[in-house]
């Protein structure tokens, strides 16, 4: 076990100054369980193309999506989070009673306040958790992830749910080219423990957070804050629609990826040949078969999801991950990359290990992607 030490004052009740053993950060962080959600109603590329003026073909051509879910009308990003948390939990064995902490992301909360974390807790009962919200765009679910295990590595918690949930539908424009080609709308979980699982035991070996505010406007929706208050104007002026530069976003995210990959496993002493699953955001497929045809990196190890789901922003990560777990395709000793870039700018990658003596599948959840893609 490795060994951290810290500087004790002089001062300090009961003891003289120098150095003790510091264990707060000690633990490690397993994800054991993971679970994802998305909503029954199809829109299928037909139904965009005959608002945007854009053909079927063309939008599959340039997003590699042929349909996407959108959230019934009774549905928030809550009701979405609940469904993923509870598969979450169930895949992982444990119960609603043992979760401490509750860590959501989404850029499409149900209401400024309380957090939709709140809303969460409440609807899965889980009394004894913390819970807040986070917003770091398409990045969201590993920022998210990295605040939990630090939670977990501290001490402070043994038991955490991390939870991506957008209702992007909500907030896009539907004759807008750039945007209502490309959103769905999703949620994916993952539960963390300090301790290792029967079912699933992915040690996070590692995470890398970024971010650069100078170009904030290519991806951002401009009113409904302080900023720019709702008024009779911001509404006429659509100014409650994200907008999105998205042939800046489309260079800069495949310029990023490659110099996120190769920098990540470096950090972990690897290289990308050791990685056997490469689980992308979801962002558009041109972008995802760009940076592997530049890397190397073979098809086969790049799970796709967003042909059938859309880009769900946060929730990418986790439901293409979920897919995985549930397929049985993550096998024992596998090393798996999960790599972010979306608005903010923000940027972001986790390596996670399976031990040898983990088994490969979960249980089945209710309503997961697995069922449905």
């Amino acid at each position: 076990m490795k060994r951290n030490w810290r500087f004790v004052p002089p001062f300090r009740k009961g003891g003289e100054g120098g150095f003790e053993r510091d264990f707060r950060m000690d633990n490690k962080a397993y994800i054991i369980g993971t679970g994802s959600y998305l909503p029954e109603d199809i829109v299928t590329n037909e139904d965009v193309a005959r608002l945007t003026g854009l053909t079927s073909h063309e939008i599959k051509k340039m997003t590699g999506i042929i349909e996407r879910r959108r959230a019934d009308k009774g549905e928030a990003t809550s009701d979405l989070a609940t469904e993923a948390a509870l598969a979450a939990i169930k895949s992982s064995g444990l119960s609603v009673e043992d979760v401490g902490l509750i860590v959501l992301s989404t850029t499409s909360q149900d209401m400024f306040m309380p957090s939709t974390a709140c809303i969460v807790q409440r609807n899965i009962g889980a009394k004894k958790a913390a819970a807040f919200d986070i917003n770091a765009s398409c990045s969201g679910f590993l920022y998210a992830l990295n605040i939990a295990e630090m939670f977990i590595r501290s001490g402070q918690t043994a038991t955490a749910l991390v939870i991506a949930s957008e209702v992007k539908s909500r907030f896009v424009d539907p004759k807008d080219k750039e945007t209502a080609i490309l959103f769905g709308d999703g949620a994916g979980a993952a539960v963390l423990s300090n301790k290792h699982h029967l079912s699933l035991s992915a040690t996070i070996l590692g995470t890398w957070l970024y971010a650069d505010g100078t170009n904030w406007n290519w991806i951002n929706l401009p009113a409904g804050g302080t900023r720019l208050p709702a008024s009779q104007e911001t509404i006429k002026s659509g100014f409650h629609f994200m907008q999105m530069d998205g042939s800046k976003v489309y260079r800069k995210a495949i310029k990023t990826f490659e110099s996120l990959l190769i920098d990540t496993v470096k950090k972990c002493g690897l290289n990308l040949d050791n990685i056997d699953h490469f689980v992308f955001h979801q962002a558009n497929l041109r972008i995802i078969k760009q940076v592997i045809s530049r890397l190397g990196i073979p098809e086969e190890k790049v799970p796709v999801t967003i042909t059938y789901t859309g880009n769900t922003s946060s929730a990418s990560i986790p439901i293409t991950l979920d897919q995985l777990v549930r397929e049985g395709r993550i096998k024992k000793g596998d090393t798996v990359l999960m790599a972010a870039f979306g608005g903010g700018l923000t940027w972001g990658a986790t390596i996670l290990k399976v031990p040898r003596s983990s088994l490969s599948r979960l249980p089945d959840g209710n309503r997961n992607v697995a069922d449905k893609v």
